[in-house]
């Protein structure tokens, strides 16, 4: 009886081998595919990335980009003084009214919070700046022209040397530079900061009160009480903005070098243009009386030379009017100007 055959062997006794269907082999991924797969288990990482390149190129623009830009529009604004008044005045303070109007562009809607212009002469180069006066601005939304006006303020002169220095430019200077500067917060939306305000305006001064015309000079029969024995009209001009509140103002008298006495402007207060004014007039007694005084009032175009004395207000002399109009020099005055 013949051995079963072996189902796994042939006839010539080799070894065949059962190879079973493991399936079909995996597939190589591309390059796309593995980012893909890579950013779906990363993308809370890739997420916060973006916020923060998001939040750093925003916060560069508050806190960089719009600061330059309003600083830089800051810079590029002109301010002009159109009136100061300044009232009242004693030798520790006075009362302030200034009118003037900003030119601006700003390229977004704002505004500057209230803030304080520091006002000074410009320094020589190495020195230091000194204000001698602020002025408190109220609230001002930015816009491409901008009225500044504030009234009757009262303020403290915060340094004598330098403030008298502005009052000498202001009476004897034909022309003057007033430097004003604030450091204002700019407000855009909920966004605040702060720019530098400094600008420098050219402004008229009284140019030494020249000018000054006398009319109709009448000889009192009796003296006032006040010892006034002579009464003239006078026209002081005032080429300036400014208003100024002199209150008695004395000045001694010539012709030549032969002395007449001294005059009074009583409650003086100079107003831009021209200012008509009664003049009380204390004529050498020795003098008034004579033909030839007589004879030179009826003269036209007399040259009579103006030399201040003192400024008083309120029973005060104020130093800082004073000194300046007694330290200039003398003012010819024109008596019985041709008309």
């Amino acid at each position: 009886m013949s051995a079963p055959s072996n189902p796994n062997m042939s006839d010539k006794g080799e070894k065949i081998e059962t190879i079973e269907d493991a399936g079909s082999p995996a597939l190589s991924q591309t390059r796309g595919q593995r980012f893909k797969r890579h950013c779906g288990r990363r993308w809370w990482i890739y997420l916060i990335a973006f916020i923060v390149i998001v939040l750093a190129v925003v916060l560069g623009i508050i806190f960089g980009a719009i600061p330059k830009i309003a600083q830089d529009s800051v810079n590029d604004s002109t301010l002009q003084v159109d009136a100061i008044a300044l009232t009242n005045p004693s030798n520790e303070k006075f009362t302030l009214s200034m009118n003037s109007t900003a030119h601006s562009h700003s390229p977004v809607s704002a505004h500057f919070s209230p803030q304080t212009f520091e006002m000074y002469l410009p320094p020589a180069d190495g020195q230091q700046i000194v204000p001698f006066m602020t002025l408190n601005i109220g609230e001002l939304k930015i816009q491409d022209t901008m009225t500044i006006n504030v009234s009757n303020v009262e303020t403290n002169i915060l340094d004598q040397t330098a403030y008298n220095a502005f009052s000498k430019q202001v009476l004897n200077s034909e022309m003057l530079e007033l430097a004003i500067r604030s450091n204002p917060q700019v407000n855009i939306g909920s966004i605040k900061f702060h720019v530098d305000y400094q600008k420098t305006v050219q402004l008229k001064g009284l140019n030494g009160l020249k000018g000054i015309l006398l009319t109709n000079p009448q000889v009192l029969n009796e003296t006032l009480e006040d010892g006034t024995n002579m009464l003239t009209d006078g026209m002081i001009p005032n080429p300036s903005s400014f208003t100024l509140q002199v209150g008695d103002l004395t000045v001694d008298m010539a012709v030549g070098t032969i002395p007449l006495g001294w005059s009074v402007v009583k409650n003086l207060t100079l107003y831009p243009g021209d200012n008509h004014v009664k003049i009380y007039n204390h004529i050498d007694e020795n003098l008034i009386s004579t033909p030839l005084f007589a004879a030179s009032l009826a003269q036209p175009n007399t040259n009579i030379t103006l030399t201040a004395n003192s400024t008083v207000f309120n029973g005060e002399h104020i130093e800082w009017l004073e000194k300046p109009l007694r330290d200039a020099p003398p003012v010819i005055a024109i008596l019985n100007p041709p008309q």
